[in-house]
């Protein structure tokens, strides 16, 4: 039996939703892949939606994307992160990828179309452009 994959998609990806081949076919693929999960931090989707308004209801009509709410600890880390210089977007991703990593997806990766965001960080990194 084949395990389940677990892709953080950050706001930078988002808005590549916009006419990026490569995030609009793992989309695509995701829909029917029973073993592939896509998560969007919710404070990915607030930062994407911030340069492109009308993103998050996009996001949200896609049954691909899962969210992942944050609670207050993870707001607070994503907020360090983002105090730190990484943009809220991609915090959120950072956090959220932990978080989904200690709960049931250990290999959890973000998948991004700006992978440099992430040196230094400890997080796994897809990088969508290849």
């Amino acid at each position: 039996m084949m395990g389940e994959e677990h892709l953080v998609l950050d706001s930078p990806t988002l808005l590549a939703l916009r006419g990026n081949k490569q995030v609009s076919g793992l989309i695509h693929y995701a829909h029917t892949d029973e073993f592939l999960r896509l998560w969007v931090p919710v404070l990915a989707m607030v930062d994407a939606d911030t340069d492109f308004e009308g993103i998050a209801e996009h996001v949200g009509q896609m049954e691909a994307l899962g969210t992942v709410p944050l609670d207050y600890a993870d707001a607070v880390d994503a907020l360090r992160l983002r105090h730190s210089g990484l943009r809220l977007g991609c915090a959120a991703a950072v956090v959220a990828v932990r978080s989904i990593a200690a709960g049931h997806a250990p290999g959890a990766v973000i998948a991004t179309v700006e992978p440099q965001h992430y040196d230094g960080f400890g997080v796994a990194v897809m990088d969508l452009n290849r």
